[in-house]
């Protein structure tokens, strides 16, 4: 019996080595966390963004993911992307998003607020430190110090914005119509007024060349250069 034991174990040991380092590498690998602070695809996050557009992220990126927007609108605040299939707008300022706003009833805010809630549950979530105010044209709640605000339709939350703590006086979705304007005419491109050219914000780019480069991610085609250092001359010249 002993001499069966003695002989079982290195047995034993050698079919545990081979087999089990097997085992594991057949086993799937491990999906690694998402990051932490960054706003899941079906997530509504005050201040940060939602949707997986994080507020301080570039334009390009969100243009990259949910492709041309269907329109968009330059106001003397910011440019307004409007994502109708995804029932997404996005508002930017020098490429750089500052707030997105959504009418899409599949976003929530952990799970359990979002479009289509009635009024009392944002207010059950966030207190009544708001300021009442327009929301993209309807009337709502802005917390200002939370960042985010809920336009209503009746009693049910229509809209759901998110901004940057502090800054609802930035968003031209958060202003009466009457107090934001377009911006002049010839700006019917993207503004460049403010960007260091050849620099980490234009992709290294001269100022026409990124004007050219965004036109053509917006609308699908090329302006020529010469069109576009006309552009960025007005623009520059306050024209």
């Amino acid at each position: 019996m002993r001499r069966f034991a003695v002989l079982f174990i290195p047995v034993m040991l050698a079919w545990l080595m081979a087999v089990v380092p097997a085992a594991w590498a057949q086993q799937p690998p491990a999906t690694p966390a998402p990051p932490q602070g960054a706003p899941s695809p079906r997530t509504i996050s005050p201040g940060r963004g939602l949707a997986g557009v994080a507020i301080g992220s570039s334009i390009r990126l969100v243009i990259a993911r949910f492709g041309n927007p269907s329109e968009v609108r330059e106001t003397t605040l910011d440019a307004v992307y409007a994502f109708n299939r995804w029932g997404i707008v996005v508002y930017a300022k020098k490429d750089v998003v500052t707030a997105v706003s959504t009418t899409n009833s599949l976003l929530k805010i952990d799970d359990v607020l979002g479009v289509g809630y009635r009024v009392e549950s944002a207010m059950a979530a966030y207190g009544r430190g708001f300021k009442e105010g327009p929301v993209e044209g309807f009337p709502g709640l802005v917390y200002n110090d939370r960042g985010i605000a809920f336009g209503m339709d009746g009693t049910t939350i229509a809209i759901v914005l998110v901004f940057r703590p502090g800054t609802s006086a930035e968003v031209s979705g958060l202003q009466p119509a009457q107090a934001v304007r377009p911006s002049a005419p010839t700006t019917g491109y993207p503004q460049v007024t403010g960007l260091a050219p050849f620099g980490p914000e234009t992709s290294y780019m001269s100022l026409p060349g990124y004007l050219r480069w965004v036109s053509y991610q917006l609308s699908g085609s090329w302006i020529g250069y010469q069109e576009a250092a006309r552009v960025v001359k007005q623009q520059l010249d306050g024209r």
